[in-house]
């Protein structure tokens, strides 16, 4: 129980950090994966998923995702209440470009090192112009990353 504990202890802090300069040396010194489950162009949230099978097994995968959905879900919430509540267009655009914003950051959609970022980068314009829900567009965006585990 201590080791999910700390595990998810963890994911939280690189959750907060992940902006700052310093946080790949977090990344790698909590979350190092061995070498057969190790690609350069997984994301950071594909790696922790992978790290978290990998310690916890399916029980670690469960974790991993809630504790890297924990801070992004409630916002996405507050935002999609916000936009479909709020009538002026300059605020909904705002809201929808910080959201934008957040989700390249979390998923690590501008490291372009193969075609899923491509095909992340799609899905999040057609969702901007399709005025689509933002929670969702977050859970399909996670599901997408745990496919290939």
């Amino acid at each position: 129980m201590k080791q999910k504990l700390i595990f998810v202890w963890h994911v939280l802090i690189f959750n907060i950090i992940k902006p700052l300069p310093n946080s790949s040396d977090y990344f790698s010194h909590y979350f190092q994966l061995s070498t057969k489950n190790l690609y350069d162009h997984d994301s950071y949230y594909k790696r922790i998923v992978k790290f978290g099978k990998e310690q916890l097994g399916w029980v670690g995968v469960i974790l991993a995702n809630i504790a890297l959905m924990f801070f992004c879900l409630p916002i996405c919430f507050l935002a999609d209440l916000a936009i479909h509540s709020i009538y002026l267009l300059s605020i909904k655009i705002a809201i929808n470009g910080i959201l934008a914003l957040i989700m390249l950051g979390k998923f690590d959609m501008l490291r372009f090192r193969d075609n899923q970022c491509f095909l992340k980068l799609f899905y999040l314009f057609s969702c901007l112009l399709s005025s689509s829900y933002w929670t969702l567009t977050c859970l399909f965006l996670a599901a997408f990353e745990n496919i290939v585990l």
